[in-house]
């Protein structure tokens, strides 16, 4: 039995709309996208997280946490530290809070609903600074990366991993944009900036691994 035009048509727009949910997760979708999130996302930030030589009183901050994985796993590694987490999704906040809650009665973690723009210069900067696939949502790179420096320490790292997960990616995809972030790092002042690959499923991804002189 084949399906009317308008049904095809409907099925196609909730996926387009579903899609956007893993960008900006909402509601009871956003939820389930997290949830999804949740089950593929922890080997990206183990990965991501040994490039930084976490030590037990680091300031750490996680640029879009989504439900709160790489916070949870951060957390683990740090004693007098303390982990920062911001993500611009409610959704995601409730997941990140609920994941997280032990390490945020000890004090460990905080998580906040914010975009990268509107975080405040501290008078303490971040020791490490990591995100995982969600650089691909920063409006203005460049801008962001300038911010990014601006709240590292002196000696600091940043780690932003990418994995594209679009139909029909390919590692030459990754490849090819890590070189464009390579570029954009160190048009922001970071040096030593290195590009590390490593297959995943369904495709490879790359952490482009800098630092603040």
């Amino acid at each position: 039995m084949f399906l009317s035009y308008r049904k095809v048509w409907r099925i196609i727009s909730w996926i387009k709309n579903f899609a956007k949910q893993f960008q900006h997760p909402v509601g009871f979708w956003g939820h389930v996208a997290g949830n999804i999130m949740a089950l593929g996302t922890g080997p990206r930030n183990t990965w991501t997280l040994s490039f930084l030589d976490i030590q037990e009183d680091d300031r750490v901050l996680e640029i879009g946490y989504g439900p709160g994985i790489g916070i949870h796993q951060c957390s683990q590694m740090i004693q007098q530290g303390k982990v920062t987490g911001i993500d611009h999704s409610n959704t995601m906040y409730k997941q990140a809070m609920r994941r997280n809650r032990k390490a945020i009665r000890e004090g460990k973690v905080e998580l906040q609903i914010s975009a990268i723009e509107d975080l405040p210069i501290s008078d303490e900067p971040f020791d490490k600074i990591y995100a995982v696939n969600s650089v691909m949502f920063w409006s203005d790179q460049q801008a962001t990366f300038r911010k990014l420096y601006s709240l590292l320490k002196p000696g600091g790292t940043i780690a932003t991993t990418y994995q594209p997960l679009y139909k029909g990616a390919t590692k030459e995809d990754a490849v090819n944009y890590a070189e464009k972030l390579s570029t954009i790092l160190q048009q922001a002042g970071f040096t030593e900036v290195s590009t590390e690959l490593k297959e995943f499923k369904p495709v490879a991804a790359v952490c482009i691994v800098a630092r603040r002189n």
